[in-house]
C-alpha cells in the first residue's frame, strides 16, 4: 500500500515539474517574441499580449502539426507553423499606432523569435551538455 501512495507522490512531482516547465517556457517564450518584436518592429509589446500570442501560436502550431504530421512530411508542417505562427503574430500583436504591422514583418518577426529562441536553446543544451559530461567523467 505504501509503494502505491508513494508512486502516486511520484508522478504527482512529475506533473508538477511538467507544468512548472510549461509555465517557464510561455514566460521566456513571450520574453523572446517581445525583443523580436523590439528587434523588427520597434517597440516592444505589452509582455500580456506576448504572453497570449504565445499561448494561442502554441495552440495553432500544435493543431496545424496533428493535421499535416499525417503524410506531409515534417518539413512541410513546419513551415506552416510558421506561417500559422506569423499570422497569429500580426493578427494579436499591433503596431504601435494599433493597427496590423503586416504579414511580411510578421513572417521577420517569427523568423528573429526562432532564431534566438533556436540559438538559446543550443546554447543551454551545450551548458548542460557539458555539466553533464563533466558530471559523468568524475
Amino acid at each position: 500500500m505504501l509503494g502505491i501512495s508513494m508512486l502516486g507522490v511520484f508522478a504527482g512531482m512529475g506533473l508538477v515539474a511538467i507544468l512548472l516547465t510549461v509555465v517557464v517556457g510561455v514566460l521566456v517564450s513571450a520574453l523572446l517574441l517581445s525583443l523580436a518584436y523590439r528587434m523588427v518592429v520597434g517597440h516592444m509589446p505589452s509582455f500580456a499580449r506576448a504572453l497570449a500570442t504565445v499561448v494561442v501560436s502554441w495552440l495553432a502550431s500544435g493543431v496545424v502539426g496533428l493535421i499535416l504530421h499525417g503524410g506531409m512530411g515534417h518539413l512541410l508542417s513546419f513551415v506552416a507553423q510558421f506561417l500559422v505562427g506569423a499570422l497569429i503574430i500580426n493578427l494579436l500583436l499591433p503596431g504601435q499606432d494599433g493597427s496590423q504591422v503586416g504579414y511580411g514583418k510578421s513572417c521577420l518577426v517569427q523568423l528573429v523569435y526562432m532564431v534566438i529562441f533556436f540559438v538559446l536553446a543550443l546554447v543551454l543544451a551545450l551548458l548542460f551538455g557539458g555539466m553533464m559530461l563533466g558530471l559523468m567523467h568524475h
